[in-house]
């Protein structure tokens, strides 16, 4: 739906943009405030470029520029959620950044300041990136007050999010809880919406229902502050994009656990994401199923089955193996009775332990005539390794 903007000199500040004001506007008709080339430092792709003669020359960047508008509906990176991408006025946007509190849209063209233009955003990477986000305030209310533990870290990824919780155990019985609460959340379509407060009533306290854990604003925040609240479950400082009911995240399913330094990190999709997810496990499922030519829900018997022979196999070949060793064994001592003093046995497959088992057997023979074994093993001439044992 596009929503238009009288023209406006001075720009929105992030924090009551119109992405802020409400997370479902998909555009808006704004004007363009200023535009400046990107610095092309900014502009460089990161990582560490190989040095050294004849190391390839990365290409230059293509040229970038940073253009302020009076609104926007691209939310610009913070708290954790990544930026929006989409068009403005026609031209591709990156990408968003908020610096000193202006949203600055990284674009692949120049745009003249004063024009009008539409603002169209990327709709189905902000709703997955909006459940993604709206989930992790969820799942961390339901900690902190069933158990305590606060979030002390978050990160959104390309196919599954976490959540990173201040206590070194969380059970698989809690993972279950955690994520039966979320669920009946969602089904309940609990409402959610932002506020704006001073500084002074969120550094005191005076927003009812502020989470406690909310740390003091900094110096360099001026207000107003942006306060999302889920009714009944938890009221905090965000200046991300949230859904307006739980029941828009259709879904949270938590994945596993991973311990980090005194932590516990969990793992979890919401959204879209349980669907997809749930498809390619089916996919994959029924795959493997056909290859191993049994229902899906009889994988695990197939498994263990499987498993169970791959065992014995191993202990008859091991069997064999030593058999094989016995007899060679006898035929290359023969050969140094016979006066031989340089042996040479190829095996176009024997691992470490039958090399090692084959001149073991022979050691006090080649002791007794002086003489060398060599132990060649590999598919053909020219590879594979080989063994020397001797006195």
């Amino acid at each position: 739906d596009l929503i238009t903007d009288a023209p406006m000199a001075t720009p929105v500040r992030c924090g009551e943009l119109l992405c802020q004001r409400d997370s479902y506007a998909r555009a808006v008709s704004t004007v363009v405030v200023s535009c400046e080339p990107r610095a092309a430092a900014a502009a460089a792709a990161p990582g560490k470029r190989k040095k050294g003669k004849g190391a390839a020359v990365p290409p230059p960047p293509l040229p970038e520029w940073e253009v302020v508008l009076g609104d926007t509906v691209l939310f610009p990176e913070g708290g954790g959620q990544p930026s929006d991408a989409g068009t403005v006025g026609g031209v591709q946007c990156s990408r968003v950044d908020n610096v000193d509190g202006l949203a600055r849209h990284v674009l692949s063209a120049p745009l003249e300041p004063g024009t009008a233009v539409d603002v169209v955003l990327d709709w189905p990477r902000r709703e997955d990136n909006m459940a993604q986000h709206s989930a992790q305030h969820l799942l961390t209310a339901i900690a902190l007050r069933k158990w305590g533990y606060d979030t002390t870290s978050w990160g959104l990824g390309d196919a599954t999010s976490f959540l990173e919780l201040g206590t070194p155990e969380f059970t698989p019985l809690m993972m279950a809880e955690l994520e039966a609460e979320a669920n009946e959340a969602v089904k309940a379509g609990t409402a959610v919406a932002p506020s704006w407060h001073s500084v002074a009533d969120v550094n005191e306290g005076r927003v009812p229902g502020l989470r406690k854990s909310s740390k003091p604003l900094p110096p360099s925040v001026t207000g107003p502050v942006r306060v999302i609240t889920y009714d009944g479950l938890d009221t905090n400082t965000c200046c991300g994009t949230h859904v307006h009911s739980t029941a828009r995240l259709q879904a949270v399913k938590l994945l596993r656990v991973e311990r980090a330094k005194g932590a516990c990190r969990v793992l979890y999709v919401a959204g879209g994401r349980v669907v997809s997810l749930l498809g390619s496990t089916f996919e994959r499922s029924a795959l493997l199923a056909s290859k191993m030519s049994v229902p899906q829900e009889k994988l695990l018997e197939r498994y263990d089955e499987n498993a169970r022979k791959a065992v014995e196999h191993e202990r008859a070949a091991k069997s064999l193996a030593a058999e094989v060793v016995t007899l060679l064994g006898q035929a290359l001592r023969c050969r140094l009775d016979n006066g031989e003093r340089a042996l040479h046995v190829h095996r176009p497959a024997a691992d470490a332990d039958f090399v090692k088992a084959l001149a073991a057997s022979l050691d006090e023979a080649l002791a007794e005539a002086q003489g060398l074994l060599l132990v060649t093993a590999g598919p053909g001439a020219g590879e594979g390794t080989f063994t020397l044992a001797g006195p």
